[in-house]
């Protein structure tokens, strides 16, 4: 009898392992394909409904997502071109890469007798490098930019060189600081890599472009971007010589279908800087979903 009940313990322990090893068995597969079913669930994509490339009077553009990089329309994105004022951005970040922002500089006769009237700067007057930036980014300020260099000894220009190679714009040449020379030269690649990564390194100098106005200590400057105005703006540089045409980076907050997503304009070579600035928001806006 011993024997028998020894057996029966047996068996019913085994047959407990059993049932207990299915059940678990099933639960691990209910489970792992409930994960399996998350984990499948395709990300939002762009769809563009056309393969046609929008008419601008641009030279060469892009038109890209901010934070993947992902090229949504693009003419001539590698050919080089003059970049006038937008070389300023560079300037800006190359401030906090190569100087201490907060050192400051006493302004010169010899500092705003050049080609620039804007920025309204008085000999004198002290500026931190900081707030130069205002001048420089918000009026395009030639002055502020002559004033930086004379500060530097000119050592912002190679500044502006090891800028331009660390954040991806290796085609990119600069002959100063204000974009005047028609020798300071990018590509719409160039300057699309830059901005990615320096919009997210230095957001302060983007969004002293978002500004509508600055008041300094001294005086105040207006943003004279001209597509500053338009709706949901969130920054950027323009830039204008006659060698160059109208130049843009610019980024602007636009509508999909699963939300909202910062996309970036770069301008090359224009004739009418707003006008093609709207041709391609309207592209986007009309052709182009994030689904």
């Amino acid at each position: 009898m011993l024997y028998d009940e020894r057996v029966r313990h047996q068996i019913s322990f085994v047959v407990a392992g059993l049932v207990f090893g299915s059940i678990a068995l099933l639960y691990a597969q209910v489970f792992s394909y409930q994960s399996t079913d998350e984990v499948a669930v395709a990300p939002p994509a762009f769809i563009i409904a056309t393969t046609t490339v929008p008419i601008t009077t641009a030279a060469a553009f892009a038109i890209f997502d901010a934070e993947t990089g992902e090229i949504l329309a693009s003419e001539s994105i590698e050919s080089p071109y003059p970049i006038a004022s937008v070389t300023k951005l560079f300037a800006a970040v190359a401030i906090f890469e190569a100087f201490d922002p907060e050192s400051t500089t006493t302004i010169t006769w010899a500092d705003i007798e050049g080609g620039g009237e804007a920025g309204k700067l008085h000999p004198k007057e002290v500026y931190s490098y900081r707030e130069l930036l205002f001048p420089l980014l918000l009026e395009s300020s030639n002055d502020a930019a002559s004033v930086l260099e004379h500060a530097t000894k000119g050592e912002i220009i190679s500044a502006m060189e090891a800028v331009a190679l660390k954040y991806g714009a290796a085609n990119t040449s600069f002959s100063d600081a204000s974009g005047l020379s028609s020798r300071n030269v990018s590509t719409v690649g160039d300057l699309m890599r830059f901005v990615r990564a320096t919009n997210t390194a230095y957001p302060f100098v983007y969004d002293i472009g978002k500004l509508p106005q600055y008041i300094g200590h001294y005086t105040g400057w207006q943003n004279n971007n001209p597509v500053a105005t338009m709706p949901d703006f969130r920054g950027g540089k323009h830039g204008y010589t006659e060698a160059a045409g109208r130049t843009l980076v610019a980024q602007f907050n636009e509508s999909f279908t699963a939300g909202d997503r910062t996309v970036g304009y770069i301008i090359l070579g224009s004739q009418d800087l707003k006008a093609d600035t709207a041709t391609l928001r309207a592209f986007i806006q009309n052709s182009v979903d994030y689904q």
